[in-house]
């Protein structure tokens, strides 16, 4: 077990030769990641929270399943590989391990103070690219494709994923400084709605 984790997350091409086979683990790992971002978050009401619990877990395995439908278009489409649905899940799930560390980062932060977008941005840029060689060798290892053509099959997926990391970025940065000017303005304060 020891040993499974290290490989994992430091040797990814060693993991994969003795990777168990299906859905179940990838899938638990999965759900370990969900309710670890999930946790920071929580409100203290209830029906909230668990609105909140049952969202954030059902939007992580929805993101799961678009990222293993992306990669397996790639593969399929630029590397004429054979591969199923269920195989591509089962191995892009392992990355979970990655997210979970970046989102329990990013969590323990939070609670020392604000989180910078900047920060934000950092780790979550590190995580995916902490993830690539996870993908790759993950993919290589359901099909007959060498990982530097898995990489050219899903670099746009990857791109894709980058792109959207960025823009997140520039509408967190954009939306704290507005928030920041319009505390800081007074507005909402209520003074400039006095009655004459």
């Amino acid at each position: 077990m020891k040993n499974a984790v290290k490989y994992l997350l430091f040797d990814q091409k060693q993991f994969f030769e003795k990777a168990p086979k299906g859905l179940l683990i990838p899938a638990l790992i999965t759900l370990l990641y969900s309710l670890i971002s999930i946790a920071f978050i929580i409100p203290g009401d209830v029906m909230t929270a668990v609105i909140t619990v049952i969202g954030g877990v059902i939007g992580v395995f929805l993101s799961w399943a678009v990222v293993a439908g992306l990669f397996l278009a790639g593969v399929k489409l630029l590397g004429y590989a054979k591969c199923t649905f269920k195989q591509m899940l089962a191995v892009t799930g392992y990355a979970s391990a990655i997210l979970a560390i970046g989102a329990l980062l990013s969590g323990l932060v939070g609670l020392v103070g604000t989180v910078d977008p900047l920060v934000s941005l950092a780790v979550q840029g590190a995580v995916l690219f902490w993830s690539i060689p996870v993908w790759i060798f993950g993919i290589a290892s359901i099909t007959e494709l060498p990982p530097k053509k898995v990489f050219t099959c899903i670099l746009i997926p990857i791109i894709l994923m980058i792109a959207m990391t960025v823009v997140s970025y520039i509408l967190t940065a954009s939306l704290t400084e507005s928030a920041a000017l319009y505390a800081g303005s007074g507005s909402g304060s209520g003074s400039e709605f006095r009655m004459r």
